[in-house]
């Protein structure tokens, strides 16, 4: 995804997590059996990046085992305020919160959101629009009626899942964004149907 203009981003991807700003925000399909990906992560992803042609300092990057092909989109408008949500869907990972720690047992299979909103957040709302993100995945998990390959309860998400939001850097920002908002409301709508929909798109593969 290009932005005109850098945005403000928030999530916990490989490279350019946590509060950064960025004009390019990508997910990544990393070849089956490759493990240079996830044994440096940051590195291999500039990479890719600078083979595109793509400056990792304007980047925001996650990847994924899941097949991007069938990733899935959705938006969510009211008046001049728009939301959307793309979201690729794997879950042979899947857990439930609480789960025993099982690093050495990682396998592939992940749930990547890039949620975006055509209005700038304030850094607070900017958490807030995780954690709706967050909210909207889990419930299009349970839905699905995803368990656990840990405890075989629902899941709630996966072991690798990735969450990325970006809003424009305007003055004028929105300072709340939770589910008594039109901004939270929007978001938790576009993140809970591309969700759904990727988790339906998912295959006999089960990625």
């Amino acid at each position: 995804m290009r932005f005109d203009a850098p945005f403000r981003t928030l999530g916990w991807a490989p490279l350019g997590g946590g509060s950064a700003r960025a004009t390019v925000l990508a997910n990544h399909q990393v070849p089956d059996g490759d493990r240079s990906p996830t044994d440096r992560p940051a590195a291999y992803l500039r990479r890719i990046l600078r083979d595109l042609a793509i400056d990792p300092r304007d980047a925001v990057a996650m990847m994924t085992g899941a097949k991007i092909r069938r990733a899935a989109y959705a938006s969510a408008r009211r008046g001049t305020l728009m939301a959307g949500c793309w979201c690729t869907a794997g879950c042979t990972n899947a857990l439930r919160v609480g789960d025993r720690a099982t690093f050495a047992e990682r396998r592939p299979g992940t749930i990547n959101l890039i949620v975006a909103i055509n209005e700038p957040l304030e850094q607070s709302a900017m958490v807030e629009a995780v954690q709706i993100a967050t909210e909207a995945r889990v419930l299009a998990v349970q839905n699905a009626g995803i368990v656990s390959t840990r405890s075989g309860e629902l899941a709630t998400g996966t072991g690798t899942d990735c969450i990325v939001v970006a809003a424009p850097l305007t003055p004028r920002a929105h300072r709340y964004c939770g589910k008594h908002t039109l901004a939270g409301e929007l978001i938790g709508r576009a993140a809970l149907a591309a969700c759904a929909r990727a988790l339906a798109r998912r295959g006999k593969e089960q990625e």
